[in-house]
Order: structure tokens, then C-alpha cells, then sequence
């Protein structure tokens, strides 16, 4: 009953940002959704692309998605700031949608500064 009231003043423009929802599941579970919404873009030609999945903030088993530029990528290169290797965690990662789409679960701590990016580099299998 409490969500059907909070969703219904969400619709209705009366509450914004992000909603805690007491009693209802965690933030992180409402975080979480919101961040899996959007795919980033991997940004290249059909050959290799990168993308930048920001990790300013932390993440809590964040979903992540990426839309790759073509369907026979291997497996990422990922490169982070020397100071913040080993302050992330990838797991369950796999190619969705026919090879389009790289998703997977993302750990990492809440003292990363905003604007520090994770760069994964795709490029066609041989």
C-alpha cells in the first residue's frame, strides 16, 4: 500500500530524485534498477570500442550495461587510475542480445572520487 501511494505522487510530479521506500526492499535494489535503465555506449567502429563506466561514488551489485558497437567482441581490456585498481569487482559478465549488449554486476568503494572511470576496451574476436 505504501508503494502504490509513493508511485502514485512519483507520477504525479509531486516527489523527485531517488526514493527510499521504508519497509519496501533496499536503496541499493531501487538503485540498482535505475542504473540498469540505461545502456552505456561503447564508443568506436564496429572493429573495437570503449566505454567509460563511472565509478565516482561507489556501487552496491550495480547492473551494468553496455552497448557494444558490433556482435563478435571479445572479452574487455579494462583499464582504471593506478590508485583505484583493486577498489572495483566484475562478476557475472556475459554477452546478451545476440552479442550487443555486455552486462554485469559491478562492486566498488564509496570513496572513489566522481569523474574516476573504469575504461573496458571490446574488440573483434579473430
Amino acid at each position: 500500500m505504501i508503494r502504490n501511494r509513493i508511485t502514485s505522487l512519483a507520477a504525479a510530479g509531486l516527489v523527485g530524485g531517488a526514493l527510499v521506500l521504508a519497509g519496501c526492499g533496499s536503496s541499493s535494489d531501487t538503485a540498482s534498477t535505475a542504473a540498469a535503465a540505461a545502456p552505456i555506449p561503447c564508443i568506436g567502429a564496429e572493429e573495437a570500442c570503449t566505454a567509460k563506466v563511472p565509478l565516482g561514488g561507489g556501487a552496491s551489485a550495480r547492473t551494468v550495461q553496455i552497448e557494444l558497437t558490433g556482435t563478435n567482441m571479445g572479452e574487455p581490456k579494462t583499464t582504471v587510475e593506478t590508485e583505484y585498481e583493486g577498489s572495483y569487482d566484475i562478476t557475472d559478465a556475459t554477452f546478451t542480445t545476440g552479442g550487443s549488449i555486455y552486462e554485469f554486476t559491478l562492486d566498488a568503494v564509496e570513496s572513489i572520487p566522481e569523474g574516476v572511470n573504469l575504461e573496458m576496451t571490446f574488440a573483434q574476436k579473430r
